[in-house]
């Protein structure tokens, strides 16, 4: 067997912290996860760009059963 190999290191030239929005591709599980953490939290929450899929319909549906409210505004 090999040892692990290290994890890489991103090229860094300067001392300029890095700046970036960076938009990743929707996931099922993700979304998931986090409509549960949005119900589970005091205050309201936002989710931007969820993936709309079965599941994530369904684990709404059940959160809004569960009492939970959800407002989706479309965008």
């Amino acid at each position: 067997m090999t040892s692990p190999q290290p994890h890489w290191s991103a090229p860094f030239r300067g001392r300029v912290p890095v700046d970036a929005n960076v938009t990743i591709p929707g996931s099922k599980s993700v979304t998931n996860r986090a409509l549960i953490l949005a119900a589970q939290a005091k205050s309201p929450s936002t989710l931007r760009k969820p993936l709309v899929s079965r599941d994530s319909e369904l684990m709404s549906a059940g959160l809004v059963a569960m009492g939970v409210g959800i407002e989706d505004k479309g965008d």
